[in-house]
């Protein structure tokens, strides 16, 4: 009787409550332990982009040569094109009940999903050593504000401390993070607000482009896609943080909340980027540099803080979809023991790219290899979803259309790539240093598999 009493115990126990370890792992959320609003989920997405690479993506379009005004509206259009389908990504949450990898596999089959599996695996880790390498770094700052001596054992242990936090949180799972993302939002937009106001005065708000021509039209197109580009590295995160949503609510309501965190989050954080990078546009991309010159000391030390804290709280996502993807390739483990390891091995590649190797050209190398990928990707995704409105649960084992429209969207868009990885001479000539290769990528693969999906 015990024994019975036992197995009924741990069957009605929770599985997903906070600080304590999430006991799902990529299986469909059973309909009784469905729960939150579409709400929380933007909230949660707020904090995502509420951080420091949000601000230094939005200064770049400073050093494009673009005037505030116009980088301002840059930003706007591209956070909202890619909020929308974010959104619309989502979605699959609560439809499906499961993780954006695996719920793709209605789309590409559950072989056909591998690669995208792989490439969010690879994705997830790699922003994760990109975070703890800048949370470290701002840490460091504080120890030299402190007067504490500068070397590679402050920085070791400054980056330990960030690695342990960073997969911490994302050990206990999704209503931990969740709960630290929703209050974490509020915290950041907060003390952005306080930035925004102590360097109003010194923003040049009238600051002109510093180009004309056809080189000014495709530097504001650049600046729209920097934006779509950092918006889109979160598309195969999606429903990862929807899935506990009840199945009843409409597509509407799921896709327009978490649309508008994303945006709103994106564009004011992006929006304030660029403001701050005005203010000397010669070293508009060095905002820690500019920031520290320009406000006093009692608002760097809480913007150094924020730096790291920001960080920290992206990387929960990243450990997090690390681990869920992990388990979409046949990995036999636990969640939180999955999201433990790829946690540990984030740590490693954050320690390569802090002391071995050259970390901003890594890191932008990073960004073209995780990004170019993504938007094809998602656009397949998103056609089968609402166009065929594939609603079936039947993946079968390998979706060749769908594939092959993924692989010929991802094709045509590489000649449009600009980057110090690669430089396409259509890029470089034609189109005056713009990568579009993300707006390529994304219609081709959904026009390829409109036309093969059909058939």
């Amino acid at each position: 009787m015990r024994t019975v009493d036992r197995q009924v115990v741990e069957r009605n126990a929770p599985t997903d409550e906070f600080l304590k370890v999430e006991t799902h792992g990529i299986e469909p959320i059973p309909s009784n332990e469905r729960k939150g609003s579409p709400r929380d989920v933007a909230w949660l997405w707020v904090a995502a982009f509420a951080n420091f690479v949000s601000l230094i993506t939005g200064g770049l379009l400073i050093t494009f040569g673009l005037g505030v005004g116009e980088a301002i509206i840059a930003i706007a259009v591209g956070s909202v094109l890619a909020a929308v389908l974010h959104g619309l990504l989502s979605v699959a949450g609560p439809r499906f009940g499961t993780t954006q990898v695996v719920a793709s596999r209605n789309t590409f089959g559950v072989r056909g999903a591998y690669g995208g599996a792989f490439f969010t695996l690879f994705l997830a880790v790699g922003w994760f050593a990109v975070d703890c390498v800048i949370a470290a770094q701002a840490i460091g700052q504080l120890a030299r504000l402190a007067g504490i001596p500068q070397g590679n054992l402050l920085n070791g242990m400054a980056l330990l401390v960030v690695v342990i936090a960073s997969i911490l949180v994302a050990v206990y799972g999704h209503q931990t993070i969740a709960v630290f993302e929703k209050y974490g939002a509020f915290m950041f937009v907060g003390f952005c607000a306080i930035l925004a106001l102590t360097l109003a005065p010194k923003i040049n708000w009238s600051l002109p482009p510093s180009l004309h021509g056809a080189d000014h039209l495709a530097a504001w197109v650049l600046g729209t896609s920097v934006i779509f580009a950092l918006v889109a590295s979160w598309f195969s995160f999606a429903s990862d943080y929807s899935r506990y949503l009840p199945q009843r609510l409409s597509d509407r309501t799921v896709a327009g909340w978490i649309a508008a965190g994303t945006a709103a989050s994106m564009f004011l954080f992006g929006a304030l980027g660029a403001l701050v990078a005005s203010i000397d546009p010669n070293r508009g991309g060095d905002l820690i540099g500019l920031i520290s010159a320009s406000a006093p000391l009692v608002v760097v030390v809480p913007f150094l803080l924020f730096i790291a804290a920001g960080e920290i709280w992206a990387n929960y996502l990243d450990v997090y979809t690390a681990g869920l993807s992990a388990l979409a390739l046949n990995i036999r483990l636990r969640r939180w023991a999955a999201a433990l390891a790829v946690g540990l091995l984030g740590g490693i590649l954050a320690f390569f790219a802090m002391f071995v190797s050259n970390f901003k050209d890594q890191y932008t190398n990073f960004l073209l290899i995780t990004y170019l990928w993504v938007p094809s990707w998602a656009a397949v995704v998103l056609v089968d979803m609402f166009v065929f409105r594939r609603r079936d649960g039947l993946t079968g084992l390998f979706r060749g259309r769908a594939v092959l429209a993924w692989l010929i969207g991802l094709a045509v868009a590489v000649p449009f790539v600009d980057s110090t990885l690669w430089q396409s001479p259509l890029a470089v000539n034609l189109l005056h240093n713009t990568d579009i290769s993300g707006y390529v990528g994304a219609i081709t693969g959904a026009g390829v598999y409109l036309v093969l999906g059909r058939r």
